[in-house]
């Protein structure tokens, strides 16, 4: 063998490997081709459930406080978040053997800053138990809203001489 040969030789070998690292990114592509397409498929089908569970109005929480007794029963929420929520509040008695809706469902949209509340009875009335629901719609963070339970009593007492003693009771339970 020459030297000729030899070069011609060595450039048929180079001119190879040339062509077979040209050919190697192909299939791997084609392999990375085929997993991003089954990637991009997953994200958009989940993409789109997600898109259907925000049309079912699943975008929400709800909150509740516990139970307390007054003559007026006051819920309260403040929004706290950056955009107009839909609240909806229920005072609920849970005393029976099955919850009864004492007064609402009311729903409010609440610009943020602003409140919404839901009351019943009068200070004066006699007590009543009952506790609150907050239904939040158009955000899933609990922290999106303050909201309380804010029971009161007036009343009197009786003392010892006969004389009366008049007082107010209240109470102030958060939600959670």
């Amino acid at each position: 063998m020459n030297k000729h040969d030899e070069t011609a030789e060595n450039k048929l070998s180079g001119r190879r490997q040339e062509l077979k690292s040209r050919r190697m990114p192909r299939k791997i592509t084609m392999r990375h081709s085929k997993k991003i397409l089954a990637a991009a498929g997953l994200l958009f089908a989940t993409g789109a459930m997600g898109t259907a569970q925000a049309d079912d109005d699943r975008n929400g929480t709800v909150l509740y406080t516990s139970a307390t007794r007054g003559g007026r029963l006051s819920c309260i929420a403040v929004n706290v978040s950056k955009k107009a929520l839909t609240i909806t509040i229920s005072i609920i008695d849970g005393t029976g053997t099955e919850p009864t809706v004492l007064a609402g469902p009311t729903q409010i949209v609440t610009d943020p800053g602003l409140e919404a509340s839901l009351d019943l009875g009068q200070f004066t009335d006699p007590s009543s138990e009952g506790y609150c629901v907050f239904q939040l719609s158009g955000t899933r963070n609990r922290d999106d809203v303050r909201a309380v339970l804010v029971s009161n009593k007036a009343t009197t007492q009786t003392l010892p001489d006969n004389s009366t003693f008049p007082y107010f009771i209240t109470r102030v339970i958060e939600a959670h």
